[in-house]
């Protein structure tokens, strides 16, 4: 379907934005917030639907945490030409939900807008849950596509890197089981069902970024998973060489 809709490279002037989603690379980041500031007003909110740990903390620095709602995007899709994004797999939603009591109103009023769309929503009753069973799963997908620099399909079709896989899955919910209280028990053999059954429809954005040489969001994933592990102890060996040998590629992308 085509969707026709108004782009502009920076907002316009006196434009102030009811609400701006926030989904670039966290490698955007600085020169997103950079564009967007003189939108944001103190009615202004923020919804973060952005990959991995760490973008709800940078925005709530940036323009006030009670301003700052938390989600997640569930797509899989690649961009093809200028304007043009290909859907793989079916199955898009957003996930968001409150900090804190001081975002309720602000959650309220995204669910209004949702409602009088056609966008798949939920509002999460314990949105860290949310966010770290995404990350359990897109650590692994993108995490061991990048690392063997191969399609999920053939990455799950091979039974060492299969392994590390499912390996990857457990030790990044271990972490996690740490942090989020009461964390999804079932996360585990769910993530390891998802990715098993949608193997070849899966595709990764780090992925991409990877193969064209652009910069990845390795630091929000599979970084913020090593980066966690240490300050509880954890011990987390899969994360922590995928995190060191893509930082070479990640280096070499942003010089």
């Amino acid at each position: 379907y085509v969707c026709w809709s108004k782009a502009y490279k920076e907002p316009p002037p006196e434009y102030k934005a009811d609400l701006a989603i926030f989904c670039v690379k966290e490698y955007q980041n600085e020169q997103a917030c950079e564009i967007i500031a003189n939108s944001i007003s103190d009615n202004t909110t923020i919804l973060t639907l952005q990959n991995g740990l760490g973008s709800g903390e940078f925005l709530g620095q940036k323009f006030g945490s009670e301003k700052v709602v938390l989600g997640a995007a569930y797509v899989e899709a690649s961009k093809g030409g200028p304007g043009e994004i290909f859907e793989h797999g079916g199955g898009c939603s957003i996930t968001f939900g409150k900090q804190s009591d001081i975002q309720e109103g602000r959650v309220r009023e995204l669910a209004n807008i949702f409602e009088s769309s056609n966008v798949d929503f939920t509002v999460s009753e314990n949105i860290h849950d949310s966010l770290w069973q995404k990350l359990v799963f897109i650590s692994a997908l993108s995490g061991m596509t990048c690392i063997t620099k191969s399609t999920f399909k053939e990455v799950m079709n091979h039974p060492e890197t299969r392994n590390i896989t499912i390996n990857l899955v457990r030790e990044t919910a271990s972490v996690a089981s740490k942090i989020v209280p009461n964390f999804s028990k079932d996360t585990v053999q769910n993530t390891i069902d998802h990715l098993e059954t949608h193997k070849n429809d899966l595709v990764s954005s780090m992925h991409q970024d990877l193969l064209a040489g652009k910069p990845m969001e390795i630091n929000a994933i599979n970084g913020a998973v090593s980066r966690k592990g240490k300050t509880l102890g954890i011990p987390t060996p899969i994360n922590d060489m995928i995190v060191s040998c893509l930082s070479l590629q990640d280096a070499r992308a942003r010089k």
